[in-house]
């Protein structure tokens, strides 16, 4: 995720700090950035999220490590650096980004809607009521956290500026309509287990049972051939595959729940509304559109992304069938060795459903150019910061020591 989209979510867990103070007038201000002076209350800030950075880089990096151990991560190299270096260079790129997005926001002419300024108003009375003793107990003030939190709006409306479909970089909405068919695709699936509910392996007449189940229900939907009566037909396998399940379970429950003479026993719980002395039943039931449908995102690799790093769903196999081999329409099952089990899957065309009362809504969209162009975004930041000019007060630097916090709390 791009830098300038992680701040916001640092926001709740910043309320974990506690015991680093500022003051002092020479160490009031952190840097000065093309003449811009960065309070000492949002640098301590930038440090936080700095140092929750590290922390999960150091994880990948040794997931057996203790992060509760100050002095072991301090000990840590990242990058080629010490850990203290990393966070340091990490929190001042920060500060570069909130200076460069605020002096950008405002030489294309942008400001924050009336809508913006009243949730930031909404969620500084509530945020700042539950965490003022320990923002103020670190030297973070109000005026700096409300800095920090319309630095995010200005860098999410100054993104849409930018990369927005008609904005300043000519992105059209026939290219992010056809990134999305390219990446993304629209399936049904009915996955049969080769497991039971504990885990173990099927024996062989469970299996071929099962495998039978597969082949009898894909033949059900070889003959048909418009989406829609495909679509009906695999949720109603759906409904039966799940009811077989069930069912199964049930026997088995029934086979071992036994009281203590070897009787087996049952229990029924049974649920009334009462009104004026009556006893009445209601049922409701409400059809979900495309409830048994999935997306499944194509998965994207640079070279510097590695086969552990890449998270399929279903699973890899899936992924692979869906963007390799499967047809529109031509439901096949496939198996797949990872999870232990039989698919019935069908893929449609997306296209079908990408309309503004389905998934290609407004926030769909947007969702789309975020994924699109957030590298961008961020390569036009680090072309903005390295072009600035940047005075390190190193008073300041030295003294709010991102390890001198406490991060439960407590007093160290």
């Amino acid at each position: 995720m791009a830098n300038w989209k992680r701040i916001a979510a640092a926001f709740t867990a910043a309320a974990m700090m506690g015991s680093l103070t500022a003051c002092g007038s020479n160490t009031a201000y952190a840097f000065t950035i093309d003449g811009e002076q960065v309070k000492a209350g949002i640098y301590i800030y930038y440090s936080y999220v700095a140092y929750n950075d590290a922390i999960t880089t150091l994880t990948e990096q040794n997931a057996e490590l203790d992060t509760t151990d100050k002095d072991l991560v301090k000990d840590q190299i990242i990058d080629d650096v010490d850990t203290l270096t990393w966070i340091q260079n990490k929190a001042q790129d920060y500060c570069e980004e909130h200076i460069a997005v605020n002096k950008d926001f405002d030489a294309v002419g942008l400001t924050l809607t009336e809508e913006e300024i009243s949730e930031i108003d909404a969620t500084m009375e509530s945020f700042w009521g539950t965490n003022e003793e320990v923002f103020e107990e670190n030297g973070i003030s109000e005026a700096s956290i409300r800095e920090v939190m319309e630095y995010t709006y200005k860098a999410s409306d100054l993104f849409l500026y930018y990369y927005d479909i008609d904005g300043e970089e000519g992105v059209t909405e026939e290219e992010v309509h056809d990134h999305y068919v390219e990446n993304n695709a629209r399936v049904q699936y009915v996955r049969f287990d080769l497991v039971d509910g504990t885990g173990a392996e099927l024996d062989a007449d469970g299996q071929a049972e099962i495998e039978e189940m597969v082949n009898d229900y894909l033949a059900a939907v070889e003959k048909l051939k418009d989406e829609d009566e495909i679509g009906e037909k695999m949720d109603e396998i759906q409904e039966e595959y799940n009811a077989y399940v069930t069912s199964v379970s049930e026997e088995a429950v029934a086979a071992t729940a036994t009281d203590a003479e070897g009787n087996v026993t049952t229990t029924t719980t049974t649920t009334t509304t009462l009104a004026e002395g009556e006893t009445t039943t209601t049922t409701t039931t409400t059809t979900v559109p495309y409830a048994n449908e999935s997306i499944v995102v194509k998965a994207t690799t640079d070279e510097d992304t590695s086969e552990e790093d890449i998270t399929y769903s279903p699973s890899k196999t899936i992924h692979d069938f869906v963007y390799d081999e499967a047809e529109i329409n031509k439901p096949e099952v496939v198996y797949d060795e990872e999870n232990k089990a039989y698919y019935l899957i069908v893929r449609y065309d997306i296209e079908e459903r990408m309309n503004e009362e389905d998934i290609w809504t407004e926030d769909q969209k947007t969702s789309v150019v975020s994924s699109m162009f957030s590298d961008s975004f961020q390569e036009k930041l680090d072309e903005w910061c390295a072009a600035m000019d940047v005075q390190v007060n190193e008073a300041a630097i030295k003294r709010y020591d991102p390890f001198e916090i406490d991060f439960t709390g407590e007093d160290a």
